[in-house]
């Protein structure tokens, strides 16, 4: 996981990339309670780089959604990501942008 620098607007972008395990969820987890706790305007989590996640992310995304104000994912997700998100209803609750450039004006 990377975040990418601020350019001034208030968003913060954390990159997601590879298989997400309990070490890459507790490092997610980090990350998103400073952004509750931090100046952050907006979250967004790009997506589209994770080639596997379980519901471990889903639950992270889920909880990020209603803690954090203007929280958003960005793909484009992933196929395995999107059937998980599809299959749990959470596709339904999460604000889902196609990239990151269309989660940063969406919000």
């Amino acid at each position: 996981m990377s975040s990418s620098p601020d350019r001034g607007d208030g968003t913060r972008v954390l990159v997601l990339a590879g298989e997400f395990d309990r070490g890459a969820l507790v490092t997610l987890r980090r990350a998103l309670a400073e952004n509750k706790a931090g100046p952050a305007k907006q979250t967004i989590i790009d997506v589209s780089g994770v080639v596997h996640a379980d519901s471990g992310l889903l639950r992270l995304l889920v909880q990020a959604h209603h803690l954090l104000p203007r929280f958003t994912v960005a793909g484009p997700l992933p196929p395995q990501l999107r059937r998980l998100l599809e299959l749990s209803g959470a596709a339904g609750i999460l604000r889902i942008a196609p990239d990151v450039e269309a989660a940063r004006g969406a919000a």
